[in-house]
């Protein structure tokens, strides 16, 4: 069954990559609302630290990280989504929800997580350059090293950058 599921959101996100519509780029001004999507919990958390470090409590902050198994409640799961490859009901805050920005803290994201991506309307999605994020991401630097909190730090810092020249 897991095997059908994997080759279905496969499909799925195919399809969508296919059917992507141009958007304009929105930077936003003064983020209330972010989403984190993250490959595992250690980086879904350290990204979330840093986002409180800069913002502290004043941003909500939705999302999650992949995990085969629901051990927590941000663990995105393949039992949230249909046989079909589609997401279930459980995601309709995420699919709903305006966000100011996605922040993707890894280079390799899965093709459940990587649908989620493609099928949010947030109109500004960032993290680090790799083939499988470049169609998907709006803003992207280079990651370097394996070390992820001064990769996040600079990401950060560039944003600040152009934040405050916007």
């Amino acid at each position: 069954m897991k095997w059908i599921k994997d080759r279905m959101i496969t499909y799925q996100l195919e399809k969508a990559l296919k059917n992507k519509k141009k958007t304009e780029v929105a930077f936003p001004t003064n983020p209330r609302r972010v989403a984190i999507l993250a490959s595992n919990k250690e980086e879904f958390l350290e990204s979330k630290e840093m986002l409180r470090k800069i913002w502290g409590f004043n941003i909500r902050i939705i999302g999650g990280y992949f995990s085969e198994e629901n051990t927590d409640a941000e663990a995105i799961c393949p039992i949230y989504f249909s046989i079909w490859g589609l997401p279930t009901d459980y995601f309709n805050e995420f699919m709903e929800e305006k966000l100011d920005f996605i922040l993707v803290p890894t280079l390799h994201l899965s093709p459940y997580l990587r649908y989620l991506l493609l099928a949010n309307n947030s109109r500004f999605k960032m993290g680090f350059h790799s083939g499988e994020n470049s169609p998907l991401l709006d803003f992207m630097i280079k990651k370097e090293g394996d070390n992820l909190k001064p990769n996040l730090e600079k990401l950060m810092a560039y944003f600040k950058k152009i934040k405050e020249t916007c």
